[in-house]
């Protein structure tokens, strides 16, 4: 067999955006994005993937973009980088931790709350393309949205440097939180909580009820009220039943000012 024909057979290393249409970027988007990572330290590439990852579905529907073109799989990506992440930290750094102990950790960390107060603090809304009736609606600043934003652009950062670059970036904003969830000053039961302090003063129980979900099957989100006494006491949204509930305890707490004491038997 001729080099020629040999070459020939060799297939042709694909360009990461050649499987699907590159969005043109103009200079004030480029611009914005180079701003972004700049300020975070983290890699941007051409600004394809980051630029995606930053795309809401509305916007990718009210400009007749590619279908494709929008953040929920670098979201998807993004929520099993961060898990590991997570867990390759505790697992170094608290060594005494227990399968159960890592679960409980992770619960409260990659939670759409917690993710969504991360979001805010690096001004991450003000980048994110949306549509105009998502835009009205308020989705700029819903945590859930603000939540798989963060996550896809932890799946953007993974695809464009590597685990090292991501890694950095996640423990930049979580470690924190890790640590505090280990000293007990994070709380990581608001339900019971509540519970406790509306039976100790009304002799009442929080009921919680699923408002609303949405969101493809494998990326569902869930709304819960937390409702006393045929009332709405607060709302949370999560990946899950169980972390919107726990959400709309917490906020519910925070309405109460109910004081969060640390339990003296803490363990993970």
């Amino acid at each position: 067999m001729s080099l020629s024909l040999l070459k020939s057979l060799i297939p042709k290393k694909k360009n990461q955006n050649e499987s699907k249409d590159v969005i043109v970027l103009d200079k004030p988007r480029l611009d914005a994005l180079k701003t972004f990572t700049k300020s975070l330290k983290i890699p941007m590439g051409d600004g394809q993937i980051l630029n995606e990852a930053l795309t809401h579905k509305s916007y990718t529907h009210e400009r007749k973009m590619p279908a494709g073109y929008h953040n929920e799989k670098l979201e998807f990506l993004g929520d099993s980088v961060l898990g590991l992440v997570i867990s390759q930290h505790v697992f170094e750094t608290y060594p005494e931790v227990t399968e159960g102990g890592l679960s409980k950790v992770k619960s409260v960390i990659v939670s759409a709350n917690l993710l969504s107060e991360k979001a805010k603090k690096i001004n991450l809304s003000q980048y994110i393309l949306l549509g105009k009736g998502e835009e009205k609606s308020g989705g700029r600043h819903r945590p859930a949205l603000l939540a798989d934003a963060i996550e896809a652009v932890i799946g953007a950062v993974y695809l464009v440097g590597g685990l090292g670059p991501v890694k950095k970036f996640v423990l930049s904003m979580l470690a924190e939180d890790v640590d505090n969830v280990f000293s007990g000053r994070i709380e990581k039961d608001y339900k019971t909580l509540l519970q406790e302090y509306y039976q100790k003063t009304h002799k009442l129980a929080p009921r919680y009820d699923i408002v609303r979900e949405w969101g493809p099957d494998h990326n569902r989100n869930f709304e819960a009220a937390c409702v006393v006494n045929g009332k709405t006491l607060a709302t949370g949204t999560g990946k899950n039943k169980k972390e919107a509930e726990q959400i709309a305890a917490q906020e519910a707490v925070k309405k109460l000012q109910i004081t969060l004491s640390t339990p003296s038997d803490h363990k993970i």
